[in-house]
């Protein structure tokens, strides 16, 4: 360096050593004439590098080893227009933001890949809420891939599926490559887990278990037994979890073996249950009152675990029938409550449907309008919940209470409607402006079902609905700003359909 040449010389002198011609170079081109008194050119240039070495040392320009990969682009067929991608944009800024499962939706099916200027919040999304990515990565295309793989932040989206790096691969990636075989071959997961698990903290034993959620089948009941004596309450309770979901599996035989044991019957009489005296060793392991309550909290847990499918063996009696004879039992609210979650947990559509039924013909509001009974709602196959709301509006058309099973429903926002629905909700409602002459205070949840509808109903049907909105209505004032805002939306997600099926232009 060139301080370094100069101390040298300094401390020798200019007699015994000269300045090398880089030097004198380098030297001339900062204004120091070395060609004249050697002595003071030294002294000047030692000053002047005495200066830049206290200010800090320029950088010098070198030329990289290897030049960066570039992305593979995609083809223009697949790349999307320039006005998709201002759609996008507009999704992402909050103006439509409930249109982003749609658009990524309608980007798969049309083979459109993402824009990759919204990619980095994408993925930021995709770290937060794990169905986002779910959605957003087949839309990727080479460019999104190759982004991924650009910053470490977002390398737990990434998939690694070289197995053969599992041993020393980081925790991240384990999980990635987990998540990788729970969508491709879910059996080859436990295989891998269990060389490591032992050696595992238990939050990382949590993590992987919430893994194996997705794919989850009889190939992973050993495994998960095995969890169930683990030293940590939170590994056995995870583990308990995923094996109440196995309508077949050691526990829920163990736990319908006790719900037997609780169930009392008198010929062919409604049910009755007798509480558990105490929580044994058996329930805790199986997951039962892992937080603190009574019997009747245990028994209730012990019945949601037990496919419904079960009573109606046991009952010789089908869904409905089976159903009207729990709701006949002294235990009524209990044994329903738990009949309604092991629906939800088991994904039993005849008992989904049979519920929700029978609390509409029993006016039960209490039952649809708790936490179970929008579990339950948004649990409804889309043929089957539109079917449920247009019966209810055929059998009471017009204005929709607010506390009524259509309006909970309707404001779920979990399903799409079909046609016929959303003409029969929205003309129901413009009739109701037109004719009414007083705003009333309970119409509050029209506000969210016109929300719902705007993102909800065909877009194709906006022109049915650009007309017969009264204006000289009393209460029209109240309504502008959002009949306004549902046809804006409406205009939006209708230009988006048609947009993102266009090449790139």
């Amino acid at each position: 360096m060139i301080w370094d040449e100069l101390a040298k010389i300094a401390l020798i002198g200019t007699e015994r050593a000269q300045l090398s011609e880089n030097t004198l170079s380098a030297l001339a081109k900062l204004g120091i004439n070395a060609e004249g008194n050697p002595a003071k050119a030294i002294l000047e240039a030692a000053a002047l590098y005495h200066s830049l070495r206290r200010a800090g040392f320029p950088l010098q320009k070198q030329e990289p080893e290897f030049k960066p990969i570039q992305p593979e682009e995609s083809s223009p067929a697949n790349r999307a227009s320039g006005r998709s991608a201002q759609h996008l944009s507009q999704i992402l800024d909050g103006r439509y933001f409930y249109a982003l499962p749609e658009y990524l939706l309608l980007a798969r099916q049309h083979h459109k890949h993402l824009p990759a200027e919204q990619l980095p919040f994408l993925f930021r999304l995709s770290l937060k809420y794990p169905q986002i990515w779910e959605k957003v990565q087949p839309a990727l295309g080479p460019e999104g891939q190759w982004l991924l793989r650009q910053n470490p932040d977002w390398q737990a989206l990434a998939e690694n599926p070289e197995l053969d790096t599992w041993p020393d691969a980081t925790l991240e990636v384990k999980q990635a490559m987990l998540r990788f075989l729970r969508r491709t071959q879910p059996e080859q997961a436990v295989p891998l887990l269990t060389a490591i698990w032992d050696h595992l903290p238990h939050t990382d034993k949590q993590a992987f278990l919430n893994i194996l959620s997705t794919g989850l089948g009889d190939y992973d009941e050993t495994f998960l037994e095995g969890c169930l004596v683990d030293r940590r309450k939170e590994v056995r309770l995870a583990a308990a979890a995923l094996l109440s979901r196995l309508p077949d599996s050691g526990l829920i035989e163990r736990l319908y073996a006790r719900a037997m044991q609780l169930l009392k019957q008198k010929g062919n009489g409604p049910p009755d249950l007798q509480y558990p005296k105490a929580l044994d060793e058996g329930l805790k392991r199986d997951g039962i009152g892992a937080k603190k309550g009574q019997p009747s909290d245990w028994t209730l847990e012990i019945f949601s675990k037990i496919p419904p499918k079960r009573w109606e063996e046991y009952f010789h009696k089908p869904t409905v029938d089976t159903l009207r004879l729990l709701a006949g039992s002294p235990r009524k609210q209990l044994l329903l409550e738990a009949a309604a979650n092991a629906a939800i947990l088991h994904q039993d559509h005849r008992w989904i449907e049979a519920i929700l039924r029978f609390w509409w013909r029993t006016n039960d509001e209490a039952a649809w309008s708790s936490a179970t009974g929008k579990r339950l709602i948004e649990q409804l196959p889309e043929p089957l919940f539109n079917e449920l709301a247009v019966q209810q509006l055929q059998q009471q058309p017009g204005y929709i209470e607010e506390s009524s099973l259509l309006s909970q429903m309707l404001c779920q926002g979990a399903h799409e409607w079909e046609d016929r629905l959303a003409l029969l909700v929205l003309k129901g409602f413009q009739q109701w402006i037109s004719g009414a002459r007083n705003y009333y205070w309970n119409l509050w949840h029209y506000r969210r079902i016109l929300e719902v509808a705007a993102y909800k109903i065909n877009p194709k049907l906006q022109e049915s609905f650009r007309n017969g909105w009264d204006a000289r209505s009393p209460v029209w004032y109240r309504w502008e700003k959002e009949v306004d805002r549902f046809l804006q939306v409406l205009a939006f997600r209708k230009e988006m359909q048609a947009e993102v099926g266009r090449g790139n232009g």
